[in-house]
């Protein structure tokens, strides 16, 4: 499976219905599997910057292939020596919790990043996003 619009576009509606659940207001953004915005939505008074945030977020859960929240495992930018370094760190990757990988049977199609609420917030978003696109997908097959 590849991620498409009409897939993205069911991860935000999907996204929105738990953060209105619990109040909050964010920003929710998709990738494909190569970090490619497919699908943005920045609720009504949303922060202007949670939609950026959001993006960086699931850009970073894409192309790392795991939780944004896990990118400190492959170096720290002000560490010398780490694998990544200020020359090489660019201005999409994040460590900020609330970005996931969003996975099938053949591995990671693409990255789901949310941002608004608190880091636990945004994280129960992807959470309960992936969680409901594999029931879906599941009820399909």
């Amino acid at each position: 499976m590849v991620m498409t619009l009409e897939l993205a576009r069911k991860a935000i509606r999907i996204a929105l219905e738990h953060t209105r659940k619990t109040g909050n207001i964010c920003s929710i953004a998709v990738t494909d599997r190569n970090g490619v915005l497919v699908a943005l939505h920045r609720m009504d008074g949303a922060l202007i910057p949670t939609a950026d945030i959001a993006r960086d977020k699931a850009w970073t859960a894409a192309v790392f292939q795991c939780p944004s929240s896990e990118i400190s495992r492959y170096g720290d930018p002000a560490a010398p020596n780490s694998g990544f370094n200020t020359s090489n760190w660019n201005d999409r990757i994040t460590s900020i919790p609330g970005g996931l990988p969003i996975k099938d049977d053949s591995g990671v199609i693409g990255g789901i990043g949310v941002s608004g609420g608190t880091p636990e917030e945004d994280m129960a978003v992807c959470e309960a996003t992936i969680w409901a696109l594999q029931l879906e997908s599941d009820n399909k097959a």
